[in-house]
C-alpha cells in the first residue's frame, strides 16, 4: 500500500503518550513509503476480541478510508490473526499492525545474507501464531462435525510444522554465519584494539556519528556508511577501524536502532547482529538532543539493553544535533553536532581517556601514510 489511515486503540495512555505513539507510527509509515492520510483513535478499557476497535468504529474506519482514498490501514496496536482478517473483511482493504510494518521496513533495508535470513526468521515467527488463529477460525466456519474439525486440525498441524521447519533451517544457516562471525570477532580481539559500539534510538544519528569520525581523518567516502533521515535506516551491522590520534585506534560498530515496544521475536531474530553490543568494551549512546522526547527514548534504550543483558557495559552519552538547539545545560555527556563537527574533539579526547589509549598517542614515522591507506578497514565480512 502507498497510503493508509493510521488507527489505534487507546486504553490507559495519557494524551502526550498516545500522541507520541501515533507520531512514531507515522514515521514508521514514512520509512515504509506509506503516506498517512488520516488518523483515527478508539478509546476503551480493553480491545474487542473480534476487531480490536468494535464494529461501530470499524465502520467509521471504513468511511474514513473511502473519504481519503486510502489504500489500507495501519494499526498502532498489535493485532491477532482473527482481528486482522475480520477488519480486512469489514473495511475491504489490507490491514497491517505495527509489527508487520516494522517487518516490512526491515525486509526493504536488508542487504546482507545474514540480514535477509534474520528478517525471514522474524517474519515466520510473527506469522506462526496468526496462521494458527486464522486457520482455526476458518475451519470452524466449515461446519460443526467431528469429521470437519479433525480435518481442520490436520491442516493446521501441517502448516505449523512447515513453518517451524523453515525457522529451524534458517537458524541452522544463521548459526553457520555466526561461526564465521566468531572467527572475525576472534581476529578483532587478537588485534588488541578496543571495541566500541554505537547504540541509541532509531534515527538519533549513529551512522552520522560514525561518518563524522571517519571524516575527521579524511577517509575515502566509499568507507562511510549510509546515513538517512529515517527510522531503521541502518539494519546491517557495520564495523570500521578508526584512528583517533597518533597510534590510538579503535574498532567502531554501528548497529540497528531501537524503538519503543520492539517485539521480542525481532530481538531474537537479530541476536547475532546485536551481539556486537554484548561484546563491546564501551557503548556510545547517541541521543537526538533536538527531539523533545529524547528522555523517553533514552529510557527505551536502557530497557532494551536490560533485555540484552548489556547494562553492565560502560557507556558514554553523546547528545547529537547541537546545531539545532539554542542552549544545553546538561553536563552528563558530550554535546556535539555530526553536521558541523562541533564537539568532535571533545569526543575523541574522552574516548582516549575512557579506553586508556593515552599511552598510544606518540606518533611514529609512517603514521600519516598508514592512516591514509590502511587503518579504515571494513570488517563486516560481507
Amino acid at each position: 500500500m502507498k497510503s493508509a489511515v493510521l488507527a489505534g486503540l487507546r486504553t490507559r495512555e495519557t494524551d502526550q503518550s498516545w500522541a507520541q505513539k501515533l507520531d512514531e507510527a507515522a514515521l514508521l509509515c514514512e520509512a515504509c513509503g506509506i503516506e498517512v492520510k488520516a488518523r483515527l483513535t478508539q478509546k476503551a478499557q480493553k480491545g474487542h476480541p473480534r476487531t480490536l476497535i468494535g464494529s461501530g468504529k470499524a465502520a467509521e474506519l471504513k468511511q474514513s478510508c473511502e473519504a481519503q482514498s486510502a489504500e489500507g490501514v495501519v494499526f498502532v496496536n498489535e493485532l491477532t490473526g482473527i482481528q486482522t482478517r475480520n477488519l480486512e473483511q469489514e473495511i475491504g482493504l489490507p490491514v497491517m499492525d505495527r509489527s508487520a510494518l516494522i517487518l516490512e521496513i526491515f525486509a526493504r533495508r536488508a542487504r546482507t545474507r545474514q540480514a535477509h535470513l534474520q528478517v525471514e526468521a522474524a517474519r515466520l515467527a510473527y506469522q506462526l501464531p496468526r496462521l494458527i488463529e486464522g486457520q482455526i477460525h476458518a475451519d470452524q466456519q466449515q461446519g460443526g462435525g467431528v469429521r470437519n474439525r479433525g480435518a481442520g486440525e490436520t491442516r493446521l498441524e501441517r502448516s505449523r510444522r512447515t513453518i517451524e521447519k523453515q525457522i529451524r533451517d534458517i537458524r541452522v544457516e544463521l548459526e553457520q554465519l555466526k561461526l564465521q562471525q566468531a572467527v572475525q570477532s576472534r581476529r578483532r580481539r587478537l588485534s588488541g584494539l578496543p571495541r566500541v559500539c554505537l547504540i541509541g534510538y532509531s534515527n538519533a544519528g549513529k551512522s552520522s556519528l560514525m561518518n563524522a569520525l571517519l571524516s575527521v581523518r579524511s577517509v575515502a567516502p566509499a568507507k562511510q556508511v549510509a546515513a538517512v533521515d529515517q527510522l531503521f535506516a541502518t539494519l546491517d551491522s557495520a564495523t570500521r577501524r578508526i584512528k583517533l590520534a597518533g597510534r590510538a585506534e579503535i574498532l567502531l560498530s554501528d548497529t540497528v536502532g531501537f524503538v519503543r515496544d520492539l517485539p521480542d521475536f525481532l530481538l531474537d531474530a537479530f541476536e547475532s547482529t546485536l551481539q556486537e553490543i554484548q561484546e563491546a568494551d564501551l557503548l556510545i549512546e547517541v541521543i537526538d538532543a533536538s527531539d523533545p522526547q529524547w528522555e523517553i527514548q533514552h529510557e527505551i534504550v536502557m530497557q532494551t539493553l536490560r533485555r540484552l543483558h548489556a547494562l553492565s557495559i560502560e557507556r558514554l552519552t553523546v547528545y547529537n544535533k547541537a546545531d539545532q538547539i539554542p542552549q544545553w545545560e546538561r553536563q552528563d555527556g558530550i554535546l556535539l553536532s555530526c553536521l558541523t563537527g562541533q564537539g568532535m574533539d571533545a569526543l575523541i579526547g574522552e574516548l582516549l581517556v575512557r579506553l586508556n589509549l593515552s599511552a598510544s598517542l606518540s606518533p611514529e614515522i609512517g603514521d600519516e601514510f598508514s592512516a591514509q591507506v590502511g587503518y579504515n578497514e571494513d570488517e563486516r565480512g560481507e
